[in-house]
């Protein structure tokens, strides 16, 4: 739920965004604020629950808290920085950052949905959590996808 929270406030930033600039154009400034603000938190709040708060978030999610968990919380860290430092590089390091974030999320989505399936795991942490991890990448490699269909 908090994922679905902050993409919808990333959204709203975006658009805030856009009004308070006259330099910058609407897909570039989504774009940008997807992956400083959505990416970033995504990373930040990722990493506190997988590492600070592990145990409470592998039963959320139907799990068993491991060692694992707090690889992918280092993971999730390291992704987060990625998308706060779009800040400050742009051009092709927006797309390296989405990279990873994408297969990322899009891995943890198909995982989510073949628990569901083959282990009937319907835990909230494991299902809610589907939306953002398809909606999340989805958006950014849309929008890159936009912006650079627009050079062309």
């Amino acid at each position: 739920m908090f994922y679905i929270v902050s993409y919808s406030i990333g959204w709203i930033l975006s658009f805030l965004f856009y009004i308070a600039s006259k330099k910058r154009d609407f897909l570039y400034t989504a774009c940008l604020t997807q992956l400083v603000f959505t990416v970033g938190f995504f990373g930040l709040f990722n990493f506190t629950g997988h590492v600070i708060m592990s145990q409470q978030v592998a039963e959320s999610i139907g799990w068993v808290s491991n060692g694992f968990q707090k690889e992918l919380g280092l993971v999730s860290l390291g992704i987060g920085l990625c998308g706060i430092l779009c800040y400050w590089f742009r051009d092709g390091f927006w797309l390296a950052t989405t990279i990873p974030f994408s297969v990322f999320l899009f891995g943890a989505a198909g995982f989510h949905i073949k628990e569901m399936i083959a282990d009937s795991n319907f835990n909230p942490g494991n299902v809610v959590i589907i939306i953002p991890d398809v909606l999340m990448p989805l958006t950014l490699l849309v929008l890159q996808l936009l912006l650079k269909k627009r050079k062309q």
